[in-house]
C-alpha cells in the first residue's frame, strides 16, 4: 500500500509530466541486452551435434546446458525485484546485464585460448568453463524478463506504455530466432564452435560498452503520476530484513486478489506450455513426412507472427479507444488461438487420434496454421503484463510481472521434463490450456487502478491551474 511518505512527496510536487527523447535509447538499449541474453543462453542448442562432436559431450550434456536458464532463474528472480525496487535500481540492474554476458562469453572462451581443441583433455578443461558461462547468462535471465513493465512505467507516457512493453519483450523473443536461424549457418561443421564463441563475445563487448557509454537512471521528470509514485517510493530508504517483509506482504496482497491470480495463472501457463511445445515441432511433425529443416522454419514461422502480433496489439491497446478493454482484446486473441490451434491439433497425431491425422495436411496449411495461432498468443502477451499493473497499482510493475515470469519458468520447466517422449500427449494439453485460459480471463476483472489514479490527477491539476471567477 502507498506509504504516508509518498503521499506528502505527491502532494507537494505538482508537476506538469512529460517524456524525453532518451526513452528510445534506452528501451533499444535493453532490447539489444534482452537479444543477447537469450541467444547466448541458447548458444549450443541449434548446433548441438557440433558442440557434442567438438567438446566430445552427450546430448544430454547440451540439454543440460539450456536447462541452466530456467533452473537458475528462479532462486535469482527475488534478488533481481529487489535489486530494482532501490534507488536507481533500473540502472543498477541493466549495468550487471551488460557486464556479466562478457564475462560469462569470456569464460567460454577461455579453454580455447589456454589449450587446443585437440588436446585430449580439452573435455575436461572446457567443460566446467561453459557450466560456469551457462550459469552466469541464465542469472540475467530475471533481468530480461521482470524489467519490462516497470521500464514502460518509468520512462514512457501512458499512451505508450503498452508499446514500450511489447518492443522491450521482443528483444528476448527476437534473440530465440535469431539464434535458430542464424547458428546453424555460422557452424556448418564441428570446428566452426569457436567462431560463434568470438561472435558472442563481440556482441557482449558492444552491448557492455553502449550501456556504459549511456544509461541514465531515470528521466529527469517522470512522465506520468504512475511513475512519479514509484520513483516516490524508491527513495524512501529501508534496510534489507523490511524491504524482504514488504516483498512478502506484497506478494501475499497480490494472492489475494482474485483476478491478480487469475491472469498470472493465464498468462503463465499460455507463455509456458507455448515455449515448450514450440521445441517440439520435429518430433510431431516427423512422423508425418516433414524434415527437421522444414519443421524448423515452421517454428521460426510462429516466431515472426507472434512478434507481428505484439506490435499490432500493442498499437491497438495504445489507442484511447481501447486503453480500457485489456480484457476484451486478450479474450478475443485466445479465442482466435484456440480456433486455429484446434485446426492444427485435427491435421497432426495426437493422442485421441494416434495413428492418422483427421484433416490432410501440407507443408503450407501447417505454415499458416502455426502463424495464426503464434499471433494471436503473441498478441495477448503484452497485456497480460500491463494489465496486472493495471489491476495491482500503485505497487511495482515489477512485482507482478516477477510473478508472471516466475510462474511462466515453472510452467516451461515442468513440459520440459515431460515432453520427450510424450509430444501426443503435450498436444492435446496444449489445446486444453488455451481453453482453460480462455475461462481464467473470462472470470477475472481488470480494474484500471493505474489509468484513474493518472486521471485523477490530471483532473486535479486542470482545477488548480483554473482561474479563479472572483479574481477576474
Amino acid at each position: 500500500m502507498q506509504s504516508s511518505q509518498t503521499y506528502n512527496y505527491l502532494v507537494n510536487d505538482n508537476q506538469n509530466f512529460r517524456v524525453y527523447p532518451q526513452r528510445l535509447w534506452v528501451l533499444f538499449i535493453f532490447a539489444f541486452l534482452a537479444f543477447n541474453q537469450t541467444m547466448f543462453w541458447l548458444t549450443f542448442s541449434p548446433i548441438a551435434s557440433s558442440a557434442e562432436k567438438f567438446y566430445n559431450i552427450s546430448e544430454a550434456t547440451v540439454d543440460l546446458l539450456l536447462n541452466c536458464g530456467p533452473i537458475i532463474f528462479l532462486p535469482t528472480l527475488p534478488v533481481v525485484y529487489l535489486l530494482l525496487n532501490t534507488h536507481h535500481g533500473l540502472r543498477k540492474c541493466v549495468l550487471i546485464f551488460a557486464i556479466v554476458p562478457v564475462i560469462a562469453t569470456l569464460l567460454r572462451l577461455f579453454p580455447l585460448i589456454i589449450t587446443s581443441s585437440t588436446n585430449r583433455n580439452f573435455h575436461n578443461i572446457a567443460l566446467p568453463f561453459l557450466f560456469i558461462g551457462q550459469i552466469l547468462i541464465a542469472t540475467t535471465g530475471p533481468i530480461s524478463m521482470a524489467l519490462v513493465s516497470q521500464l514502460s512505467c518509468i520512462w514512457f507516457a501512458p499512451y505508450e506504455r503498452t508499446r514500450a512493453t511489447t518492443f522491450a519483450i521482443l528483444g528476448a523473443i527476437l534473440g530465440g530466432a535469431a539464434a535458430f536461424v542464424i547458428e546453424p549457418r555460422l557452424v556448418m561443421k564441428a570446428e566452426h564452435v569457436p567462431r560463434l564463441l568470438y561472435i558472442h563475445t563481440g556482441q557482449a563487448l558492444l552491448a557492455c560498452i553502449l550501456t556504459l557509454v549511456y544509461f541514465p537512471a531515470e528521466p529527469p521528470t517522470p512522465p506520468s503520476v504512475a511513475a512519479q509514485i514509484l520513483n516516490a517510493n524508491r527513495l524512501i530508504r529501508t534496510q534489507l530484513i523490511e524491504r524482504l517483509k514488504r516483498f512478502a506482504l506484497d506478494i501475499f496482497h497480490c494472492c489475494r486478489n482474485i483476478s491478480c491470480v487469475l491472469m498470472i495463472l493465464s498468462g503463465a501457463a499460455m507463455g509456458g506450455t507455448f515455449a515448450a511445445w514450440s521445441g517440439l515441432f520435429a518430433t510431431i511433425l516427423t512422423p508425418l513426412g516433414y524434415t527437421e529443416i522444414e519443421a524448423g522454419w515452421f517454428g521460426f514461422g510462429q516466431t515472426v507472427a507472434s512478434i507481428i502480433g505484439s506490435l499490432i496489439m500493442g498499437y491497438i491497446a495504445d489507442l484511447p479507444r481501447f486503453q480500457r478493454s485489456f480484457k476484451l482484446l486478450i479474450f478475443i486473441s485466445l479465442s482466435f488461438c484456440f480456433i486455429f490451434c484446434l485446426l492444427f491439433q485435427l491435421s497432426v497425431r495426437t493422442i485421441m487420434w494416434p495413428n492418422k491425422p483427421i484433416l490432410p495436411s501440407s507443408s503450407a496449411s501447417i505454415g499458416i496454421l502455426l502463424s495464426i495461432t503464434g499471433f494471436f498468443n503473441g498478441a495477448a502477451s503484452p497485456l497480460f503484463y500491463e494489465s496486472l499493473a493495471e489491476i495491482m497499482h500503485p505497487l511495482p510493475e515489477s512485482l507482478t510481472t516477477s510473478m508472471l515470469v516466475y510462474f511462466f519458468n515453472v510452467v516451461t520447466l515442468s513440459f520440459l521434463a515431460m515432453a520427450p517422449n510424450r509430444y501426443k500427449l503435450m498436444n492435446l494439453l496444449v489445446l486444453l490450456i488455451i481453453g482453460i485460459c480462455i475461462l481464467l480471463v473470462a472470470c477475472s476483472r481488470i480494474t484500471y487502478k493505474r489509468k484513474d489514479e493518472e486521471l485523477r490527477k490530471k483532473q486535479e491539476q486542470e482545477y488548480e491551474n483554473t482561474p479563479d471567477v472572483s479574481d477576474i
